[in-house]
């Protein structure tokens, strides 16, 4: 664990944070996730990645890009990391005892709880992760001036990659959409996965296979999406039942 966050560390020392203006700092605080113990003993490994936070990842409209800076610039990164974390298991693992609770209106939890059942795994045997690090204003980075987009792409697709690489999980599923998103993730494949190749027939804005880093890659739409996706959902799961049940070594 020590490794990943000192890469976090590593990474976060190198945002350019001229790239930024200030005058409307709504970044939320970054996100930065880490494996719960269940995850190292699952058989499957499985990486469910979203695509940004939605509010949630900011105390009190405290977490600016500004404040990160300050923190960078004394060397005291390590708060931010820690601030992050437990951001990070509180959206997770919400009750006293240290469990998950499986019951949310949010659709990307209910996927992650569905996922978990289907394959019959502890929910926090699933690394959720984040194509991007940030959201702004509770909404995608997406739509930021180029400069800053430029620079939370880069940094968010280093940090993933940092994760898939140290994790490295069975299968991945990119739950993040496709619009103005499946180039992102070629490039995260090409830049730091040492590259990826399309597995099976795309199904145009619905369901992409392939494989990268030694895994089954899935990308679909956000859960939030509704008619037209729902069945692309169950697809995934079905996909990786028949790869668990064709490779033995990823039973329990």
């Amino acid at each position: 664990m020590l490794y990943l966050l000192n890469q976090y560390s590593e990474i976060i020392n190198e945002i350019n944070f001229t790239k930024f203006s200030y005058v409307q700092d709504k970044y939320s605080g970054i996100f930065l996730p880490i494996p719960f113990d269940e995850y190292w003993l699952s058989k499957p490994k499985i990486m469910l990645v979203g695509r940004e936070t939605a509010g949630w990842n900011t105390n009190n409209h405290k977490n600016t890009l500004k404040r990160i800076s300050h923190f960078v610039e004394n060397n005291n990164i390590y708060t931010i990391i820690d601030e992050a974390i437990n951001r990070y298991k509180q959206h997770l693992q919400s009750d006293s005892r240290q469990k998950i609770i499986t019951k949310s209106k949010s659709r990307f939890k209910q996927f992650y709880f569905k996922l978990a059942r289907e394959i019959n795994i502890d929910p926090k045997s699933i690394f959720y992760a984040n194509l991007f690090a940030w959201d702004y204003n509770k909404q995608t980075p997406l739509n930021r001036p180029d400069n800053e987009f430029q620079e939370i792409k880069n940094i968010s697709i280093k940090l993933l990659a940092t994760q898939i690489n140290y994790l490295k999980p069975d299968f991945i599923i990119f739950a993040t959409g496709f619009s103005r998103i499946d180039t992102i993730i070629k490039e995260l494949c090409n830049q730091y996965l040492g590259g990826y190749e399309t597995s099976a027939p795309v199904i145009h804005q619905k369901l992409w296979e392939f494989r990268a880093a030694n895994a089954t890659c899935f990308r679909i739409a956000h859960p939030r999406a509704m008619y037209g996706h729902q069945e692309y959902r169950i697809e995934v799961i079905e996909r990786i039942k028949t790869k668990i049940e064709k490779e033995g070594d990823l039973k329990l």
